[in-house]
């Protein structure tokens, strides 16, 4: 994995996923200073609960969020960010033509919370969150994203 920017992070589920099966992204759990300056958002937290596959993942994951907590690094979109989401989806469906509303409404949940947050959205599916950052760009937000492959 090449180096992290600086600055506050927000990790995209995919992520997690792949640390947690031990696939990818060791090196995030041995650095210390990565987890200090790393954002969790409940949007994020949800899906990977809703992917836990025995108690032991989901007290893991408990603790996970119980330590972003401590550090005041857990967040949740606002009542606002969830409207101004429905209204950007419209928007892409104007522009764009057919969205799978379900399928992208959590990925620009997520978009927002680390636009929020000032932080480096750091995922995989760069393809995908370009388009929300350039929505988002309409609104004058920047969206900072960052593939770690």
């Amino acid at each position: 994995m090449v180096s992290l920017p600086a600055g506050p992070l927000l990790f995209d589920t995919g992520i997690y996923i792949r640390l947690s099966r031990g696939e990818d992204y060791l090196r995030l759990r041995e650095d210390p200073t990565v987890f200090h300056r790393t954002i969790l958002t409940a949007v994020v937290a949800a899906e990977l609960y809703a992917g836990t596959r025995d108690h032991r993942e989901k007290r893991n994951l408990d603790e996970l969020c119980q330590a972003h907590n401590a550090l005041g690094h857990f967040s949740s979109p606002s009542a606002d960010a969830w409207i101004e989401t429905g209204i950007l989806l419209r928007l892409a469906q104007n522009i764009s033509g057919q969205i799978d509303f379900v399928h992208h409404f959590r990925d620009l949940l997520i978009a927002q919370e680390a636009v929020r947050a000032r932080a480096t959205l750091v995922t995989e599916n760069a393809k995908d969150f370009a388009r929300w950052r350039s929505l988002l760009a309409r609104s004058r937000k920047i969206l900072k994203l960052f593939n770690p492959s």
